[in-house]
Formats: C-alpha cells, structure tokens, sequence
C-alpha cells in the first residue's frame, strides 16, 4: 500500500483537475449525472466547498478528492459548552430608570446601564453563545496508476447521494456517500474497476485546528476539548472526545463509530488505520451520538447497531431515497433552462452574471435550497451553518440567530412543501421555554416568554454588549410565534393549533400584556426597543424607542391569536382584551421621504444603509389586511422598499444575504415582480459555492439560511395564498414569460398540482383536502376560463377583476385554463 504525501495531494488538486479534458455532454451521459441535482469539474480547496449530504441527524461534507480524500462528519446538537449560562441581567428591577434614559433619549446611557448591571452580577466580558463544531474527519487515501483522468463529482438532490468518480489506467472508481433517514447512518461506498481492484487507507482523524477559516479556531479548541481518543480494532473503528467545560445538563463530550466491510478483500489495522486490499466495494458505516455522561462509553452500542446494518449499499440507498425523495420530489419548478442543465456548476456559475440571470441556474439553485433544507432538518433545525461545518470558531457560533437568520431558514418550508421539516423547530422551541420565561421574568418582570435574539445551547438572553443592546429586543417570540399559526393554516391541523400554536401565542402574548406601556395619546408605547441590527441615521447607538418591527409583530400576533381563540370557539375573555390591545397599537409612521419609518418616533431618522429590513416585517408573510386595505400605506412599504433597493442596487447586492430575502419577501408580497426579480437575480448570482451550497456575503462564509428564503420569495412570486383565497402570478417578472411549478401548498389545505404559464393563458391544477369555496386570483382582467370537472361550480362573474369564484370538491384534482388580458 503507497503511502501518500502532500506533494501528491497538490499535484491531484492543482495539476489534474485543470488539464484535462473539458466535460462534454456525451461524458456526463456516459458519467450518469443525475437528472435534478448537479455535476462539478473540480474538487474542494476548502472546506465550504466540499459536498454535503445529510439526514437531520447527522451531517456529511465530501471534500471530492480522488486519492487523499476528507469527509468531515457532523452531529445535530454538537454544541461546545464554552460558556456556562447565566441568569439573565436582572434588569427587571431597574426598567423604570431604564425606560426613563430611552424616553429621555440617552439611548446609549440605557444600554451601557445595562452592561454595568451585569458586570455587577459578575458576568465580565460580552458572551457568545456555545458554538457548533464538527465531529471528526474520516480520511480515505488511495493509490494511482498512471494519470487520474475524467474526474466529476456530484450530487443527487433526488437521493442525497454524493459521489467522486475519476478514471487512472485500471478503469474507474467511484466513492458514493449518502445519510440514512430511516437507518440513521452515514453510508459509504468504494468501488473500482471489476476484479477487486480497491486499495486504501481509511482512518478517523481530529479536525484540524488551524487554516480552517472561522473566528479564533485554535482558541475555540483549546478552551474546549479535553481529550480526543481514536481507536481501531478488528474492522472497526472509534472516536471520541471530552469537553473541557461541564456543568449541570450539559453535554460532556461525544463519541462515533465505524465499521469496515472489504468485500473480497483483505484488512489489517496500522496503528488507528484500516488498510484495505484487493476489496471489489469497501463500504464504511458510520454513527454518532452526543452524551452527556462520559464516563459511560457508548462505543459499543454504536457497534452493535452498526453490525444489524445490511452491508448491500444499493439496499440502504433506495430505502433512504424512497423517505427523502418523497419530500423532495413533491416540488419541481421549470423555467426554460435548457441545455445549459448539461453544464457542469462552475460553468452555470461563471456563465450567469447579475442582469443576466441563467434559468437553468436558478432552477438547480431551487433544488439545491429545498435539497439542504431537507438534509439539514431533523431532531435539530438548521443553524446558520445547518448540520454541516468544519472549523471549530464557526462565524457567530453558527447558532440560532433569532433575530432573522432562522426565521429565514424556516421561510420555504410552509410553501416549498417541506412542512415536515417544521417539527424540528417546534421541538427547539419546547426544550427553550423554562429559559424563555426565565428571561421574561428577571428581564422585565412579565410573564409569558422573551427568546434572546442568539440561542443555541439554552435559551438564556446571555449575548449582548453596548453597541448591540440585544436584551431591548423582545419581538422574538411573536415573529416565532406566526410560524406555528401559519402551520396550522397550512395543515389545518386543528389538535396542534390547539396543544401547540394556541398555548405558545398565549405565552407571547402574556409578556406584551405586562410589557406595553400607554402614552398620553392612548398608545402602546414600546420601551425599551431595537431593530436588529440597525441604529437611527441620527444616533449611534441601536437602542430606541418604538421600532416599527416591534409594532408589527404584536399587531400579527394579536391577530392570529384571536383569529385562532375564535376559530376553536375558545377562551372569549382572551379574545375580548387582545382586540382591546390592537385599538391601542400605534399606527405606522410616514418618513420625510414618504417611506415606512424603521422607527416610530417623529425623534429617530431612519437609517437606509443597513443589510436587516426589519421594519419591513409586516410584509415577510404576505399581504396584511391592514396595508391591503390602505393604498397609502402600500405605496409607503413600496417606498421603503425602493430606498433600501437603492443602496443594494450600488453594492451589486451588497454583504448578508438574508436581508436580501426580507427586502424579495416584502417585495413579493406588494406584487413588485421587477423588485422581485432583481432580488432573486442578486441571490442566485453572488452567493454560492460550486458546490451548490449558500454563503453569507458573495462567496464568503457557509451560511445555509437562504436556503429557505430564496425558494420562499420564487414561490410567492408564482403563487400566493391566504385561506380562502389563492393568487397566481401575482409578481410574474417579464423575465419568465413561460414556466411551470409544481406540488406547491397554499393556505387552507389546498394543493397547486401543477401551474403552467405562457402569454396571455395560465392552466392550473387544484386539489383541495376539503370542499370549500376559493377565490382564485390573477393580475389581470380574465377573458375565458375552461374548466374540465362538472362537479366544480364556479362564478365568472368577477372576471374583468381578475377573480373568479370556485367551490372546490374534496380529493379531488381540478383543473382550469385561464385566458387573460
């Protein structure tokens, strides 16, 4: 067996890849690309862009390299205790003076007030919440023969299955990698050319610790490792690793194994190494599991339940692609794209500019969001790095951002037809609550519940300092709050509005009705406040009074929650004090430039540099009654809107890309398609890696929120819905005059089967789970409707407004072609 040098490595990576020839469609026939996914001619030079795959579990990144290749494993849940949690700032009893400095308007004084106090507490310097790490690498080196020629790897967005295939003289090898949902594995194949062709080394390995990437990786690893201890015995193999910091309920480490299966080969251990000979397929199985009692080893266990696994990698694979297919084949949208499907990503990538938006680009982008949504939800949702990362001072912890990076990771998975995928972040939110309504109450002494805007760990609002004042931000629970009502106007699943989403809106309601204050005028004043992350344009400091945000998450809330109390007939004195609460709202405030101000007060300029658009929330989620009904308003969103436009517009879109998602959603929902467009235009252009994964600023930083947001905006553009009614096209850019989309949900239980659009006529197909009455929208005046059912009664009498009345049956598909002006 050659032992393999990193002179070799640089040679394969920088001498290869580049001189050989070009990949041509007869290749990527010959070379089996799959029919939705993608193919790359070059393999990873880091870690962010290396392929993933991923069950919701646990995680996987291929790095695609033919003879020294990494996969860097992932486990949900691998949080690092760094930081032990504490109690929040007791500031619940000093509000007084601290409502006094804000309404005062020494909004800086108010969040240096609030540091002071925990220094008194004891807490030190500013505290950054327990950052996600990786497992641990499994190294696979192999030996050549001759040049390594015809090298592609891929990933099957259908299956979850990653593969590397090259060819030397001997013939071809392929390594394919998928993680199992129903056997909760990470798979491994490696096959060559036929007559036990297959040499390697396989051995488990501590991530390194430098050259990475991410923020204070050495540091972060030393503070928080104790012990690492790699084993190989048999045909097995064993990780584990202890965390340096422990504290009642906190993890103390975690361990993987992995078993060896050399089919017709033959296996010796070298130190911690496996070596295979002459195997015809070498298949590897790997699992992993957090514990939070060391001292009891779970190594063996993992072995037995590696040892009741099939060694048939064909077996596991159609078993794991019949459960993630299933989610992900619901959806398909189609925009003309043409040859270009054949393309491998980097020449999609290069091909495609900003202002010339390649559809065959976007389209496998669709996928790829939907796909690593899938992938990365499960008993945890995604973080801002989903399940995958490997470096060891991930960017901002990768936690839960609360403040909108998740709620953007969560925004498709309604209308893109993932809504399993919800369940992972209702379980997060249920294991917080003790830690929400611990801040609630030492914060501002209310009841019900404040989700600190960075969580990952526990819940505790730990994270803040003077510049980013995050404990005056308490609109988290509201905005998480409409995720679990606008589940249940997806599913209609009246057990869970009543168990789950009642309860939760009933919780965040309760602190608003400690928490808001009357002004002289009768309205609720909001104080402290914030806008994440953003200042006034005439302060320096992120504390505030009244941000607008603020304002239009409690109105969204006492409005689902009344709708839901009235809707299960339950809990009338409830319902008569929220709508007693709405009157006392503040309405929204008009700028100098006639925009929707960032903040309600005639004392804080707004500020339209930011990359947050949060004082756009009202819009995240459609079209509220209370701007549809107010064409003033909606040209003042539409304003606001163009403003931050503008300052993108002279960034070519500018760093964070998840405000680029709230500026497309706010957007959307106005029914600007241009506006739309040019969002969409940015996120499917500036940022992403070859391999097809998101990044947070162009390129930079493997962030997978816009996974959710970018397919959420592409969706609403084609259709929206509310209960009762559904609209299609409603923001149709002149960039897409034909196209089709496919198994998208609408409010109230009811699915688009299928939508195609060309010139002047739609053709929709509707299935609805009950017999109900819809209106059924479009932009422009209708001139015919053909409709096939005879048991579908309809209403033209609408039409030149663009409306027609259907009573849907239940189960059953109806289908309408629409002709229009």
């Amino acid at each position: 067996m050659n032992t393999f040098k990193i002179t070799l490595l640089i040679t394969v990576l920088f001498a290869f890849v580049p001189n050989q020839k070009k990949i041509t469609a007869a290749d990527l026939s010959v070379l089996k690309v799959p029919e939705r996914g993608f193919v790359s001619a070059r393999p990873a030079e880091r870690w962010e862009q290396a392929l993933i795959s991923g069950n919701g579990k646990m995680g996987a990144m291929v790095m695609s390299r033919p003879l020294e290749e990494i996969i860097i494993l992932n486990r949900a849940g691998l949080f690092m205790p760094l930081h032990k949690p504490l109690p929040p700032v007791n500031t619940a009893g000093h509000l007084t003076e601290i409502r006094k400095m804000i309404s005062d308007g020494r909004y800086q004084e108010a969040a240096d007030y609030v540091v002071e106090l925990s220094h008194k507490e004891g807490w030190g310097a500013k505290r950054w919440t327990d950052p996600y790490i990786p497992a641990f690498d499994l190294l696979v080196n192999m030996e050549v023969k001759g040049d390594v020629k015809q090298y592609m790897r891929s990933v099957d967005f259908q299956t979850g299955e990653a593969a590397v295939r090259w060819e030397d003289e001997r013939g071809e090898f392929m390594r394919r990698l998928f993680v199992s949902r129903p056997d909760n594995v990470v798979v491994l194949s490696i096959t060559g050319p036929s007559g036990g062709k297959v040499n390697c080394e396989l051995q488990l390995a501590q991530r390194p610790t430098k050259d990475q990437g991410g923020w204070w990786s050495e540091e972060m690893f030393k503070n928080g490792i104790k012990d690492v201890l790699i084993t190989a015995k048999d045909n097995r193999m064993a990780y584990r690793s202890s965390f340096q910091k422990r504290w009642p309920g906190s993890l103390q480490g975690y361990e993987g194994a992995a078993r060896v299966i050399a089919k017709n080969g033959k296996t010796r251990i070298e130190k911690n190494k496996i070596i295979v000979n002459d195997a015809d397929e070498v298949l590897v199985l790997i699992k992993i599991e957090l514990t939070r009692d060391y001292a009891k080893s779970g190594v063996e266990e993992l072995q037995k339940s590696l040892a009741q696994i099939t060694d048939d990698y064909n077996t596991l694979l159609n078993r794991h692609a019949k459960v993630h297919g299933e989610i992900f084949n619901r959806v398909r949208l189609a925009l003309g794209g043409g040859n270009d499907h054949k393309l491998t990503s980097e020449e999609l990538l290069e091909k495609s500019s900003a202002g010339n938006l390649s559809n065959a680009l976007l389209e496998k982008e669709f996928d790829a969001c939907r796909y690593a949504i899938i992938s990365c939800s499960g008993d945890y949702p995604p973080t801002l790095q989903g399940i995958w990362g490997g470096t060891w001072g991930p960017p901002w912890s990768s936690d839960y951002t609360q403040n909108g990076n998740l709620q953007c990771a969560l925004a498709g998975m309604l209308s893109a037809n993932m809504a399993e995928c919800m369940e992972a972040f209702f379980k997060y939110m249920d294991s917080q609550m003790a830690d929400y309504r611990e801040n609630a109450r030492r914060m501002y002494g209310c009841r019900g519940i404040l989700i600190a805007s960075r969580t990952s760990s526990h819940g505790l609002n730990n994270h803040f300092d003077q510049t980013w004042p995050m404990t005056f931000w308490t609109a988290g629970a509201g905005w998480n709050a409409s995720f679990y009502y606008d589940y249940y106007l997806y599913t209609q699943d009246k057990d869970f509005l009543a168990k789950k989403a009642i309860p939760f809106m009933k919780e965040a309601a309760a602190f608003y009705e400690d928490f808001l204050i009357e002004g002289d005028d009768g309205k609720y004043i909001f104080n402290p406040s914030y806008s994440p992350e953003n200042n006034p344009g005439n302060s320096n400091s992120q504390a505030c009074i009244n941000a607008t945000m603020d304002i239009a998450v409690a109105k969204q809330l006492f409005n689902n929650l009344i709708a839901a109390c009235e809707e299960l007939k339950t809990d009338p004195e409830g319902v008569k004090r929220w709508k007693a609460m709405l009157a006392k709202m503040p309405d929204y405030m008009l700028n100098k430039d006639g925009a929707v101000k960032e903040w309600n007060s005639p004392l804080l300029d707004d500020n339209y540099t930011h990359r947050h658009c949060s004082h756009l929330y009202a819009l995240f989620n459609g079209m509220p009654a209370e701007i549809e009904n107010n064409p003033k308003l909606q040209k003042a969103f539409k304003r606001a809107v163009e403003l931050r436009m503008d300052v993108r517009r002279r960034q070519n879109g500018g760093i964070m890309a998840f405000g680029l998602v709230q500026l497309g959603l706010a957007a959307s929902s106005l029914r600007e398609a241009q506006t739309s467009y040019e969002v969409v235009d940015w996120l499917a252009n500036n940022y992403w890696f070859p391999s097809m994964v998101t990044s947070h600023n162009p390129e930079s930083i493997f962030n997978v929120d816009i996974c959710g947001g970018l397919p959420a905006v592409i969706i609403r553009m084609l259709v929206s819905s509310r209960p009762g009614t559904i609209e299609l096209l409603p923001a149709l850019p002149e960039q897409w005059p034909s196209g089709t989309i496919e198994g998208i949900p609408c409010r109230g239980r009811i699915l688009v089967k299928s939508l195609e659009w060309n010139p002047g006529q739609i053709t929709v197909v509707l299935e609805s789970a009950a017999k109900q009455k819809i209106s059924l929208k479009v932009a422009r005046e209708i001139s015919s409707i053909e409709l096939k059912q005879a048991d579908t009664i309809i209403d033209k009498s609408k039409m030149k407004e663009g409306i027609c009345l259907l009573s849907l049956p239940a189960g059953k598909q109806v289908e309408l072609k629409i002709k229009y002006k």
